[in-house]
């Protein structure tokens, strides 16, 4: 059993054994790293006494997973001894004893909270380059516009015969009746 207890203490991720009640059971080398508690503070002590801010709806959704399918796989949001908060792939598995009765759990939590301020960073770019695609859309829809009216404008401003004159106004309308109606256009910038 100790061989097996120090290799699980050379694994990266946090190892830990609770049983149906909560208590902290196994507090792997991994787990001290990840959530600041030495394995002498963890076991003993009730999983919700250590991790009073987690997320209780997520937790339950946990719970009642693994129950109904001896295992649970999904991500958590957790707070370390010192109050920062850690996103972790977690996966549960029950534990039975002899007679074939659930006796405990068994968590893996690896550590992804860089990987999903990564992801959301890159979310966040691509909002941007899609704002500035569409920025550019409407700069050029709106040259697309104005440039008849400007080029008929200053033509305006020559000698020019009636015939001449009616036809660049004409142009100027068009252009104005081909913009959008509306100045309460609204952009999807909510972060969708």
């Amino acid at each position: 059993m100790r061989e097996q207890a120090a290799l699980l203490d050379l694994a990266s991720d946090a190892i830990l054994v609770q049983d149906l009640a909560g208590k902290v059971r196994f507090w792997n080398k991994g787990a001290e790293r990840l959530y600041g508690w030495t394995a002498a503070h963890a076991i003993g002590n009730q999983m919700a006494a250590l991790f009073p801010k987690q997320d209780k709806p997520a937790l339950a959704a946990a719970e009642q997973g693994l129950l109904a399918h001896g295992e649970w796989i999904g991500e958590l949001r957790k707070h370390t001894q010192g109050g920062q908060e850690v996103v972790v792939s977690s996966r549960w598995t029950l534990l039975r004893d002899g007679r074939g009765e659930p006796s405990s759990v068994l968590i893996i939590d690896t550590d992804i909270t860089e990987r999903k301020k990564l992801e959301a960073q890159f979310l966040r770019a691509q909002r941007i380059e899609g704002i500035g695609t569409l920025a550019t859309g409407m700069a050029h829809d709106l040259n697309n516009i104005l440039a008849p009216i400007l080029m008929s404008a200053g033509y305006l401003r020559w000698n020019i015969p009636a015939g001449e004159r009616e036809k660049a106004i004409e142009r100027i309308e068009q252009s104005v009746n081909a913009a959008p109606k509306s100045s309460n256009t609204s952009l999807p910038l909510d972060g969708a």
